[in-house]
């Protein structure tokens, strides 16, 4: 769930200031498709995404605020109830460290990313700081590997540019 968590969370952060919609296909180790995700910026430093599973039925959301090389991501189900959260500290910069924290507000789990040559590189710890497995990004392509080195899954990105009524509200729906 965390390395869910993150894959989402990169992207939001990735997202530009203009007005855009990037979707993201999740595929498990034999290539299935497993989910979709597709976020857009609702105002200034915050996006949303909206997770999907492989047919299509939504099953949770995302917002995250950002400010000032922080941010803060709130997890929902697909009905509404918070299921998580997530601390981002130096979002902006070459490296990042954020913690995960379940409902009640436990810590679940962290990740630290970096850049590595032209991509990052992010590792995933349990509650308890061992190390679960990895991923590499390398622009709009990403590798999940477990703790051992097997692969777990990967993704595939894109985004095009919304052309939006700068005088008129943008719907949250």
């Amino acid at each position: 769930m965390k390395q869910i968590a993150f894959s989402m969370l990169s992207w939001l952060l990735a997202l530009g200031a203009s007005a855009q919609t990037c979707r993201e296909v999740v595929r498990d180790s034999s290539g299935r498709i497993v989910r979709t995700i597709e976020r857009h910026r609702i105002s200034g430093g915050t996006e949303r995404a909206t997770i999907r599973d492989a047919s299509g039925r939504i099953i949770g959301t995302a917002t995250t605020h950002s400010s000032g090389g922080t941010s803060r991501t709130e997890f929902r189900d697909a009905s509404g109830r918070i299921t998580g959260s997530a601390s981002t500290r130096g979002s902006t910069g070459d490296s990042s460290r954020t913690t995960y924290r379940d409902a009640s507000g436990r810590i679940s789990g962290s990740t630290s990313t970096s850049r590595s040559g032209s991509g990052r590189r992010t590792t995933f710890r349990d509650a308890s700081g061992r190390i679960t497995g990895s991923e590499s990004t390398h622009g709009s392509s990403t590798i999940r590997r477990d703790r051992s080195g097997r692969l777990t899954g990967s993704s595939n990105g894109s985004c095009r540019r919304e052309s939006r009524n700068p005088t008129g509200p943008v719907p949250r729906g």
